[in-house]
């Protein structure tokens, strides 16, 4: 693998940020957050002020319009009247994403990076959650006001990030079914976050698939060897293994 992205979605106050940034330190390669929304001005020639509508800010009322701007990865022509909507907004940022991934290791922060990058096989999908408590003295690091005021800004934040990707995705940004790698800072800790995505990422590395294994289930198959647990579900770790429904190649 020439090279690797670390792409991490995560609920307001979780740490996520900081997890991301540790870990592009620590691995000496690129960090991206706010960047790509410069980069898409640059890439587009749109003033960087107009990609604020499509930067996790999207409206209730827009999301009834998700399923006309799902994200289908082309680009509106300067020539359209379209050409600085928002679906385009989102587009060119998709594609500095996109490009990322093609030309260099980095870690991405937000902005649906693991749907876009959904079919790259370079990219760990990480989402970073944690308890409401834990979250909330996060937050109050960062903002002012009450507990009342800190409270309803994650609510608002966590539900921009919802639209977001339902709108430009068409996906549920916290279904975890789209992650490769769900971290729990609250209980494992800033330095242990940090760890285990490096150890996901070895894994990724060396071709390892992790594929979900449902007992009973009869077009799966079952393999003795290294496994962990999930959520109650059970999911083998195998090196170099592709499994279809019919047979087994190894």
């Amino acid at each position: 693998m020439d090279n690797f992205v670390i792409t991490i979605a995560r609920q307001y106050g979780s740490g996520g940020r900081t997890i991301g940034e540790e870990l592009a330190k620590k691995l000496g390669i690129s960090y991206y957050d706010k960047d790509i929304i410069r980069m898409a001005s640059e890439e587009s020639g749109i003033h960087e002020q107009l990609f604020g509508r499509a930067d996790e800010n999207v409206s209730t009322k827009q999301r009834f319009f998700a399923k006309s701007g799902i994200y289908k990865g082309e680009l509106i022509p300067p020539q359209s009247k379209d050409f600085t909507s928002d679906e385009n907004l989102f587009n060119y940022q998709a594609k500095v994403i996109r490009q990322l991934a093609e030309t260099e290791s980095c870690v991405i922060i937000g902005r649906c990076a693991n749907m876009i990058l959904k079919d790259y096989s370079n990219v760990l999908r990480v989402f970073v959650y944690g308890d409401w408590d834990f979250r909330i003295r996060e937050a109050s690091k960062k903002l002012s006001g009450t507990t009342k005021d800190i409270e309803k800004f994650m609510h608002k934040d966590d539900k921009r990030k919802e639209d977001f990707c339902k709108r430009f995705m068409g996906v549920d940004w916290a279904d975890m079914t789209k992650y490769n790698l769900c971290l729990d800072n609250g209980t494992l800790g800033y330095e242990k976050c940090v760890e285990e995505i490096e150890s996901a990422l070895e894994i990724l590395k060396n071709k390892t698939y992790i594929r979900e294994y449902s007992p009973g289930k009869k077009s799966q198959k079952s393999f003795p060897g290294d496994f962990f647990i999930y959520c109650g579900k059970v999911y083998l770790i195998r090196r170099e293994i592709w499994i279809s429904e019919k047979n087994i190649s190894v």
